[in-house]
């Protein structure tokens, strides 16, 4: 019997080609870090990398796609460019015809209120009048573009997932810079920057809380104080060797990530080491700390439950198929796939804790969160310290 031992070939799109790249370049990751993360052979990471640093010198090859998402938008517009340079030369051998200047100026009037977003300058430009002739000063127009560049910067940092209330917020941080959110909304549009968002999840029938450990949270998910309610939860990642199975613990009060563990196995070792990472690296002082989380094995095991005794901590446990009992780290959970995990493949278990130490390092630090005035974590867990 013949068995076929050809390695499956990996697709790759253009933004995880652009992501590998930009690791290598900006964030000094080797070409076999890329190559253990991504699975792809080292000549495939080499042209991803020559590729990248040429078209950062704007340089592009006729025979290539460009990596990134903006330099391809502009080799389409070259295209589109050659054909409006030959309307526009026909536009005015048609505006040849139209000889008063007060008819190109009504001329004017009307394409600008047929063509809101064409601007005046341009307008005049095409019918051959000076801008001057108009009572036209287009400083709005510069100030947009500015605008959207800055937006861009954020949007790329953000890894595309901050829509217009982030972004609004994140701009308004400048003090040169006041935006509301209708012209953020707007100049996205303009922009063509749409947010991840994610897809519309499956809800199940709630059932009964668990006799020996209620539900002592009742979803109250804002207390003021830090280390007094902790959740966790597990989840699951899939790479080309398997799945990995990613534990967590979150502080309510700042929404932060304040411990996490990674394991080829979903046991409850994996939900233990998640928590003692967390009081590790924390080490809370308060009594009574709570800590929720699902009905899951790893949380009802008799190894979980003794390290909980062991630092006099509380145990609550959602109802059955309760999602909502425990929405803010399932949310967690939501934002790192939809906005980082999903535009990416894994080749093995090291490269997905790789990318997973990577977002919520940007959860922690770098992402405004709603929940909690638009700061980050880290930002609202220092609020909280200078005010006890």
């Amino acid at each position: 019997m013949n068995i076929n031992t050809r390695k499956k070939r990996l697709n790759y799109t253009h933004k995880q080609k652009h992501e590998y790249a930009r690791l290598m370049i900006e964030e000094h990751y080797t070409n076999q870090q890329i190559m253990d993360i991504s699975g792809a052979g080292a000549t495939a990471v080499a042209r991803w990398k020559k590729q990248y640093i040429d078209e950062q010198r704007g340089e592009f090859a006729p025979d290539k796609v460009p990596l990134d998402a903006d330099k391809r938008l502009i080799e389409e517009l070259k295209k589109e460019l050659a054909e409006s340079r030959e309307d526009v030369r026909l536009l005015k051998k048609a505006t040849a015809f139209v000889h008063t200047r007060q008819s190109k100026l009504e001329v004017i009037q009307q394409l600008s209120k047929a063509e809101p977003k064409i601007s005046i300058q341009r307008l005049c430009g095409l019918l051959e009048l000076p801008i001057s002739s108009y009572d036209y000063t287009p400083v709005t127009r510069v100030a947009d573009e500015v605008l959207g560049n800055k937006m861009k910067t954020i949007f790329e940092d953000t890894f595309y997932c901050y829509g217009k209330r982030r972004l609004a917020f994140e701009l308004n941080k400048e003090e040169s810079v006041t935006v509301g959110l209708f012209k953020t909304a707007r100049l996205m549009k303009t922009l063509r920057l749409v947010a991840k968002r994610p897809k519309k999840p499956h809800y199940y029938a709630q059932g009964k809380e668990r006799p020996t450990t209620p539900n002592l949270l009742k979803r109250a998910f804002n207390p003021t104080d830090l280390n007094t309610h902790w959740v966790g939860d597990i989840t699951f990642i899939r790479s080309h060797q398997g799945w990995s199975y990613l534990a967590t613990v979150m502080d309510l009060a700042n929404r932060e990530i304040v411990g996490y563990a990674l394991s080829k196995t979903p046991d409850a070792q994996l939900a233990k080491q998640a928590l003692t990472n967390a009081i590790a690296q924390h080490k809370p002082t308060t009594k009574g700390l709570m800590f929720h989380s699902d009905q899951g094995v790893q949380y009802t095991a008799k190894l979980f439950q003794e390290t909980l005794l062991d630092h006099n901590m509380i145990q609550s446990m959602s109802r059955r198929g309760c999602c909502w009992d425990n929405a803010v780290q399932e949310r967690f959970f939501l934002n790192l796939k939809t906005e980082y995990l999903n535009d990416l493949s894994f080749i093995n278990h090291p490269s997905v804790a790789i990318a997973v130490e990577r977002y919520i390092s940007f959860y922690n630090y770098r992402r405004l969160n709603s929940a909690i005035n638009y700061l980050t974590p880290v930002q609202k867990r220092q609020g909280l310290l200078k005010v006890a």
